[in-house]
């Protein structure tokens, strides 16, 4: 007996031996098929992570304008640029709007390097990357990015702002696909395991359940192979009833009608420890309190009315979704099950109530739901219509949004599946190829659509509209369909229009501007090499005057007359532009010689005759011929054309004159320009050219002595000799060179009057010459009065000489200039009086004291009869205004008598003496010389 016993007992350790081992390698498996799915699932969630990445940054991609980031530099110009602010903008919305994203930028290639274009983070932040920052963290994907134009997922990569997951996008030009940047989206890598984690939560959940399943069929087997010893069974029964019940996914409890928990005799408490974690409370805690107390109120109303059913019999049990209140106040979501026990342990109203925590999946659904009613927003508010549609010949329609009516003016049920129309319809027919073949072209690369094109509306309206799309493909890679919007850009193209027409068409003419002219020389430059071709230049800068006397708008209409005279004149062959105010160039092409450009001239001088001969208006008509010398330099033909204009106007007044620009006038030119470089030296002290002042005497006839003296400019250079006043005074004035050089002249006139009263001569004036540019130009008083004090002049004996021509434009600015100085005592005398256009009812007005009659006058009278020169009364009649009378260029006895005959002041010319250098003219004042 004893023999067989412990046969027995080693019978049944040999079974258990293996038995173990067995169920030790079904743990083993088990543990290693699940931390294998665990894997598994967490490489799916982190691939559809990186997908999601790419996705968004795509779609981001897809809203940016190409356009707006080719007109980026890379540089710190670039902030304050349109493009750059509406760009930052965007990046800005992205970022706020995404929880995810940390941080969005767009690099560009710059030789070697990519650059930092825009980034998202604020200016005043420690992380801001302003514009061209060199991107030192790039790698060898991220340049090979720019040449293949495939999106790539970085990471996990650390740098000095931490460890990121990086999606960087292609973005590429719309019109030559090519990469002009690339789109990065950088996501914290904690952040993104922690999304990864929380998905995995399902499946966490879904093991624990399996091993609770795995454990629950042990437990059976267990219970199978111990059937015989009954007590034992029980135990292990127990054992696993409470490893099942305590770590369980979902909260069970029995409870006793409105308690949450029910404690028998043996002094259980009938609840495990996730029906307590799930409502945040202890199992002692929920012991003191009842279900409705935690409930949330909006919940309470539909909880009780079925649980009222339950304890009237009505129903078995019943389900809920329903909130629980935990202690902090917050609000979880539950999906409960009340069910009747199956056999009650006492009279009291005993059920079971399981408990499944679904908050999660209520946050999904209220994004889901949140994010269905933003796509509904978007297509309701969208300036198009978004849309689904087979890639056949038709287009034809699965899905329209509603903006369909709006943009095309067919409801969206007429498009789909072709019903009343097929959009390929609505496409303008010019497009359509084009359009098809882009589709062909981007669909084997899996690339996004951007074509911008015309519809047609149902009322007959041209569109142009902006499509984004993409292909959908199935397993196999066929293209299953085609998804974007399509977008009404007709306001922008209107811009555009409107835009190019101004930067080509003068608004008031309509004629082609001068950029357009300057384009046009560009193009022909290599094009028609060979073909003789010159430009006419009509200036009528003239009008001016027209605009003085009769106002702006008037000497507009003129020249608007002048230009639909001259389009008579306009074809292929004499192309016509509006290069600047009042003036006018025309194209010539493929002419045969020069007499065909002078008759062309007289075509256009007999043209605006017949507007401008009324209104006593000329101007001057500049030729140019193109040729290998000087057709490089759009500007320069231009400059050219001008002198060639200005010169003709010198030569006729009130009518037209031609002038062909040719070697002389080149030679012109250059002398003016090395006069101009000699006034440089002369201002800057160099070598090369000297300035000196000459003063010639002024005589007073009643006195018979000299009282004054004017001081003239003299210049003298090594290249081109002694330089007339005529000649190097406009120059300085038409390169500003006469505000320095005016400055001498006065100084050194000064100094000539401080030497005529250390000699005694306290008396004597000095005249100087000054320009208009002079005495408008800013602190012009301020300064002579300071050089006064400094020198320690009278400033009565200083005489300020203005043309006459300088009152024709700007009449009231100088003239409130002249009454300042004269209330400082300076005098103001009119020189040239009688050659510009002024009168003497303008005269009255002038803050002047003398008038200077032009050299013309008093030639005169050498050869008229004293009856019919008018000098006598030009004399007169400024006597009467209260102004003294200078006679210039007195030269002959006979001049010198009609002059005191007729009461004129002063004399000055070589009668008296010729311009005299310093030392002559303060020996000729000591002498008194008397005539």
């Amino acid at each position: 007996m004893k023999q067989q016993d412990s046969d027995n007992q080693a019978r049944t350790t040999a079974y258990k031996k293996p038995r173990f081992i067995l169920v030790m390698l079904m743990g083993l498996t088990l543990f290693v098929l699940c931390a294998g799915y665990l894997l598994f699932a967490w490489n799916r969630y982190q691939k559809m992570a990186e997908a999601e990445a790419i996705t968004l940054a795509e779609s981001v991609e897809a809203l940016l304008h190409a356009e707006h980031l080719t007109h980026l530099t890379g540089t710190s110009n670039d902030i304050e640029s349109v493009d750059y602010i509406m760009t930052k903008r965007s990046l800005l919305q992205l970022v706020q709007a995404n929880d995810q994203i940390r941080f969005a930028y767009i690099l560009g290639l710059q030789g070697k390097n990519i650059i930092m274009l825009v980034d998202s983070e604020d200016e005043s932040s420690p992380d801001y990357s302003p514009p061209g920052q060199v991107y030192y963290e790039a790698t060898h994907e991220d340049f090979v990015l720019f040449t293949s134009g495939g999106s790539i997922l970085e990471g996990p990569q650390t740098d000095r702002w931490g460890t990121w997951y990086s999606a960087l996008i292609p973005i590429k030009d719309p019109i030559n696909s090519k990469v002009v940047a690339a789109l990065g989206i950088d996501y914290s890598v904690d952040e993104w395991n922690q999304r990864i984690f929380k998905r995995l939560v399902p499946d966490i959940l879904i093991i624990a359940s399996l091993i609770s399943v795995c454990i629950a069929l042990l437990y059976t087997w267990k219970e199978h192979q111990k059937v015989k010893a009954r007590a034992q069974r029980l135990s292990i029964d127990e054992a696993l009833f409470h490893g099942v019940f305590d770590q369980a996914p979902i909260g069970i409890s029995i409870v006793r009608d409105k308690s949450f928990t029910y404690q028998p005799e043996q002094g259980n408490f009938t609840m495990n420890s996730m029906f307590g974690k799930i409502l945040g409370r202890s199992s002692a805690e929920l012991a003191t309190i009842e279900w409705p107390d935690i409930t949330y109120a909006e919940d309470l109303q539909a909880d009780m009315k079925q649980f009222d059913r339950f304890v009237k019999g009505e129903i078995d049990g019943y389900s809920l979704e329903k909130r629980f209140i935990k202690p902090d106040g917050s609000i979880i979501w539950t999906n409960m099950i009340i069910a009747s026990v199956a056999e009650d342990v006492s009279t009291d109203l005993i059920h079971l109530c399981l408990l499944e925590d679904i908050t999660a999946r209520k946050k999904s659904e209220e994004k889901l739901t949140e994010s269905e009613r933003s796509k509904s927003v978007l297509l309701s508010h969208l300036p198009g219509l978004a849309y689904r549609c087979k890639f056949d010949s038709a287009w034809t329609m699965e899905f329209v949004s509603d903006g369909c009516l709006k943009l095309t003016g067919y409801p969206p049920e007429a498009l789909l599946n072709n019903r009343v129309i097929s959009y390929d319809d609505l496409i303008a027919k010019e497009y359509r190829d084009s359009i098809k073949r882009e589709w062909n072209r981007i669909l084997p690369t899996r690339d996004f659509f951007k074509y911008e094109y015309e519809i047609i509306t149902h009322q007959g309206e041209r569109k142009w509209v902006l499509e984004l799309g993409q292909g959908i493909f199935d397993k196999k890679g066929n293209v299953e369909a085609l998804e974007g919007i399509i977008l009404d850009i007709s306001d922008r193209k209107k811009t555009e229009n409107i835009l190019k027409y101004n930067n080509e068409y003068d608004a008031l003419t309509g004629l082609h501007n001068r950029a357009s002219l300057e384009e046009v020389l560009r193009a022909d430059q290599d094009s028609n090499f060979g073909v003789k071709r010159a430009m006419i230049g009509i200036n009528i800068t003239t009008m001016h005057l027209l605009t003085l006397a009769y106002g702006y708008q008037y000497s507009q209409g003129l020249i608007k007359r002048a230009a639909d005279a001259l389009k008579t004149l306009s074809c292929d062959q004499h192309r016509l532009f509006y290069t600047h105010e009042n003036r006018f160039v025309f194209y010539v092409f493929n002419y045969q010689d020069k007499t065909e450009l002078i008759a062309f001239c007289e075509d256009i001088v007999t043209a605006l005759k017949s507007i401008l001969s009324a209104e006593r208006i000329g101007g001057g008509i500049g030729i140019i011929e193109i040729d290998e010398g000087n057709a490089t330099s759009a500007d320069r033909l231009m400059r050219n054309l001008l002198i060639a204009s200005e010169k003709a106007i010198g030569e006729t007044e009130g009518d037209f004159a031609y002038s062909i620009y040719d070697q002389e006038m080149e030679a012109q030119i250059i002398r003016e320009e090395m006069i101009r470089l000699d006034l440089v030296r002369v201002l800057e002290g160099e070598a090369g050219a000297r300035f000196y002042m000459q003063f010639q005497p002024v005589y007073h006839i009643e006195s018979e002595r000299i009282t004054g003296f004017e001081a003239l400019a003299r210049l003298t250079s090594d290249r081109l000799g002694v330089i007339s006043p005529v000649e190097f005074i406009p120059i300085a004035e038409k390169t500003k060179l006469i505000l320095p050089l005016g400055k001498e002249i006065i100084k050194q006139s000064f100094q000539f009057l401080k030497r005529l009263s250390q000699r005694g001569d306290a008396s004597t004036s000095v005249s100087i010459n000054a320009s208009a540019i002079q005495v408008l130009q800013s602190g012009f008083i301020e300064d002579m009065l300071s050089l006064i004090d400094e020198m320690k002049i009278d400033p009565k004996r200083v005489c300020l000489e203005l043309t006459e021509s300088v009152f024709s434009s700007n009449y009231r600015d100088i003239n409130n200039v002249l009454g300042l100085l004269k209330e400082h005592g300076i005098k103001i005398a009119i020189d040239d009086f009688g050659t510009g256009y002024s009168s003497f009812s303008r005269e009255r007005e002038l803050n002047v004291d003398c008038l200077k009659i032009d050299k013309s006058f008093i030639d005169k009278l050498l050869f008229i009869r004293e009856e019919e020169a008018i000098s006598g009364d030009i004399i007169s009649m400024a006597h009467k205004q209260g102004h003294r009378v200078i006679a210039e260029g007195v030269e002959n006895e006979k001049q010198v008598r009609y002059l005191k005959k007729y009461g004129c002041d002063m004399i000055q010319g070589y009668y008296i003496a010729k311009p005299l250098d310093e030392t002559d003219a303060l020996e000729l004042q000591l002498h008194k010389k008397r005539i």
